[in-house]
């Protein structure tokens, strides 16, 4: 049977950690968001057939404009949308997950997930052969009584700015973790590296941050442009006090405080070693901050807020200061956390995530779930003297893909 995916037109212009981030999306009922765009007779034709037989849809409206291109994920097939909403297949009967390109636009990274372990691959921006960079694949081994898995969870890569590093989240120190305690439970909770594009295959992936055991790891990590060494991630915990109550949060960190402090900083539970980490977002186990992402000028990040008192979810934008990781503590927290405040509410919905930037910083696309399905949508921003944003209009429906577009997998808007 032949699958819809409609797109809409305008004519002028990592194993348990993806788990978890569903769990939290999905813990509110997922019903519809709040009126907009719903709409939508008459406004669609039937464009074009990819290769595995997908009929698409256009919209005949002038409602969904945008430059660029955008690369996103249905059914666990790559696609590329460009301006024209030409909708190519990139990848076919591989589970593709987290796509990014790289900084000169020629090659895209993504992973492919298998049975027990993932891969970081790469292929042409255009589409083309698929190579796999690094695998996690690994055998199962038993130590005394316990049976233990060289395997690896591998999760978002992304390319630093010069294209020379390759960040990503894995489980691949619980090997570390087994030495460091002494215990046989492992590390799964992933943890952010960086290895050197040069040789990504076979060098030892370098610690960038740190996870707090059992509370879910760290994930969301991405580069900060125009500031080489610092990086953004949503980072799970407990609350120091009780260890019971799960704190999601949004870090600011130097990615090379590790490597220069090698004996200063570890792993730890609830918040019991030294983090690298500075707080953006403030310790609230009843408000939910996560998958934050850098403007194009690194000067604010767009996230998605959950709170236990809505049945509502929220992307919000604020500001991010400069000059605050070096230090990480109490008071770096303080100054990375005072524009929390101020930030900016965009949208609202019974399920809106996955916020990310139009190349000029104007507008942002996310993922809802809406008419019983879940798309990719478009806000346009109105950006004042100071850098404030506000919304511009209605947000736009850009995609119906007959609620089979992946909403944990982040898509990517690019030139």
């Amino acid at each position: 049977m032949k699958q819809k995916i409609l797109v809409k037109k305008r004519r002028y212009t990592y194993g348990h950690y993806s788990l978890l981030a569903l769990l939290v999306l999905l813990s509110f009922s997922l019903q519809g968001c709040l009126g907009f765009g719903n709409d939508k007779s008459n406004t669609f034709d039937t464009k074009q057939t990819t290769k595995d037989g997908t009929s698409i849809g256009i919209n005949k409206t002038d409602q969904a404009v945008f430059s660029g291109k955008f690369y996103f994920t249905i059914d666990r097939n790559l696609y590329e949308l460009d301006s024209q909403r030409n909708l190519k297949q990139l990848t076919q009967g591989l589970d593709v997950r987290d796509p990014a390109l790289s900084p000169n636009g020629k090659q895209l990274i993504f992973v492919i997930r298998h049975g027990d372990y993932s891969d970081i691959a790469t292929m042409p921006a255009e589409g083309g052969k698929i190579n796999v960079i690094r695998s996690g694949q690994g055998s199962y081994y038993k130590d005394s009584i316990y049976v233990k898995s060289h395997a690896n969870w591998i999760g978002q890569p992304s390319f630093s700015e010069d294209g020379k590093s390759i960040l990503f989240e894995s489980d691949f120190g619980k090997e570390d973790w087994y030495k460091a305690t002494g215990q046989n439970a492992p590390m799964l909770d992933p943890q952010v590296f960086t290895v050197p594009a040069s040789n990504p295959g076979t060098d030892t992936p370098q610690y960038v941050a740190y996870s707090d055991f059992g509370a879910g790891g760290d994930r969301d990590a991405a580069f900060r442009p125009n500031t080489p060494n610092e990086i953004v991630y949503t980072h799970y915990t407990y609350d120091s006090n009780t260890r019971s109550n799960l704190l999601t949060q949004i870090y600011l960190a130097d990615s090379t405080l590790i490597a220069k402090n090698p004996y200063r900083y570890r792993p730890g539970t609830a918040k019991s070693q030294p983090d690298t980490g500075v707080a953006l977002t403030p310790e609230d186990s009843n408000i939910r901050n996560y998958q934050p992402i850098f403007s194009p000028s690194g000067d604010s990040i767009a996230y998605t807020r959950s709170e236990n008192t809505s049945d509502q979810l929220s992307i919000y934008v604020q500001k991010v200061p400069k000059g605050i990781t070096a230090t990480p503590g109490d008071a770096a927290d303080q100054q990375g956390t005072a524009p929390y405040k101020s930030a900016q509410l965009i949208v609202k919905g019974q399920y809106v995530c996955q916020p990310v930037w139009s190349p000029d910083g104007k507008s942002l696309a996310y993922i809802t779930y809406t008419n019983g399905a879940f798309d990719l949508w478009l806000a346009h921003l109105n950006v004042d003297t100071k850098g404030n944003f506000k919304l511009t209009g209605n947000p736009i429906q850009l995609t119906d893909t007959n609620n089979r577009i992946n909403a944990d997998s982040r898509p990517i808007w690019v030139k």
